[in-house]
């Protein structure tokens, strides 16, 4: 196996890993037990499991204290909601993730009920978000006009001669034939992740409902993609070809540098946060800014907003995690939804569009258990009905552990 492709694999696979996560979190016997086990019999992924470890703790998840009671609380309401919803053989497994993923993530809460009558009077209110699972859909590669279905989170490595492989999840591995003369499509839709490499080195990660046109490798004296949605990239250094990533009316000009796009065509603004190097952004034949490490830019059609971030906030999600600073409620939903693939409506209209959460959330896969961290961190109100989700505040807010 490349070992590029397959190094470029297991971090994720680990912070996204829901045994990995309870493991970290709760550190038991039998947890600790099965890990040793684990680096004895695949010493080849040491490297990568330490350094997810790193990652990992790095991550303040455990600033508030709860009580015995209130993680009982909390138990019981994970397993109320996954015995609803997912089938018997998924039981013990999504439970256990989701309450490991509320317990150690979202701990800043009380869990405060709330009734049938003051639900009914917040829904009279229109205090109330309705979201709705869409029907599932595949990744796929359109290449020589031909559509190639890919698994979630599958790899495509390119080569300098013009070689491609894809590696799904199993670390099974197949060649494909790809045109060296067309550009190929890489579509990703809502609810999926992906990544791949490019010819020269390059190495991207696709969000939710994200499509990337690519060559099968790089010719001329020029680097150039083309993205609708968001990416993480990591541009492998060369000084001779610079490297164009075309997003929108927007060319973000690179040589060698790492930085998130979020640029989806039915989002307002656009953006560019970059993690190191630096980058010219240019409309049409227009500079209009340079960024530096730890800069984003903001565009939208009338304004250019440019300021120093915390870049993770913009780049956790290719770790399976989403962090939220005063962030409106309506753009976590989005978030959300696109990936789990869930459309929202109401935002607009109702008060809790005005409301704003801070926090970390762990996305794992199972979608109850994070819209139910998601309530606790919102102080609203959690309800599915088969693929409706109900999101209502509730009447009195939830009180802070000193």
């Amino acid at each position: 196996m490349d070992n590029r492709i397959h190094t470029f694999q297991n971090d994720d696979y680990f912070l996204q890993n829901e045994d990995f996560i309870r493991w970290r979190l709760f550190q038991t016997k039998e947890s600790e037990d099965y890990w040793e086990d684990y680096r004895l019999k695949n010493p080849h992924l040491e490297k990568a499991l330490q350094s997810a470890i790193r990652q990992f703790d790095a991550i303040e998840i455990n600033r508030y204290r709860l009580s015995e009671t209130d993680k009982k609380d909390i138990y019981d309401s994970v397993f109320r909601n996954i015995n609803q919803y997912r089938r018997r053989r998924l039981v013990m497994r999504a439970s256990a993730a989701a309450a490991v993923l509320l317990i150690g993530v979202l701990s800043l809460f009380f869990i405060n009920r709330m009734n049938k009558e003051n639900r009914d009077i917040l829904q009279q209110k229109g205090e109330v978000i309705v979201g709705e699972a869409l029907p599932d859909e595949e990744i796929y590669l359109i290449s020589a006009g031909k559509k190639i279905n890919l698994t979630q989170n599958s790899h495509i490595g390119l080569t300098e001669d013009g070689k491609a492989f894809v590696t799904d999840s199993t670390s099974s591995k197949k060649e494909l034939l790809l045109p060296r003369t067309e550009l190929n499509k890489l579509v990703v839709p809502y609810g999926k992740r992906s990544n791949l490499t490019l010819s020269d080195g390059t190495k991207i990660w696709l969000n939710s409902g994200t499509q990337l046109d690519f060559p099968t490798e790089f010719k001329g004296k020029t680097r150039e993609i083309y993205i609708d949605g968001e990416i993480f990239i990591e541009v492998a250094h060369n000084q001779e070809v610079p490297f164009i990533v075309h997003a929108h009316e927007m060319d973000i000009l690179v040589q060698g540098t790492s930085f998130n796009i979020s640029a989806y065509k039915d989002d307002n603004s656009k953006t560019v946060v970059l993690v190191e190097g630096r980058v010219k952004i240019k409309r049409g034949s227009t500079h209009i800014a340079e960024l530096l490490p730890n800069e984003k830019i903001d565009i939208t059609e009338n304004n250019i907003l440019k300021e120093t971030v915390d870049v993770s906030e913009y780049i956790s999600w290719r770790k399976g995690v989403l962090e939220f600073n005063s962030t409106p409620m309506s753009e976590i939903l989005r978030k959300i939804g696109r990936y789990y693939n869930v459309q929202f409506d109401g935002t607009k209209d109702t008060k809790l569009n005005e409301q704003t959460c801070t926090g970390k959330l762990f996305l794992s896969s199972n979608l109850d258990s994070v819209m139910t961290s998601v309530s606790m961190l919102s102080s609203t109100v959690y309800k599915r009905e088969n693929n409706t989700i109900h999101i209502i505040k509730k009447e009195m807010p939830m009180k802070q552990m000193p």
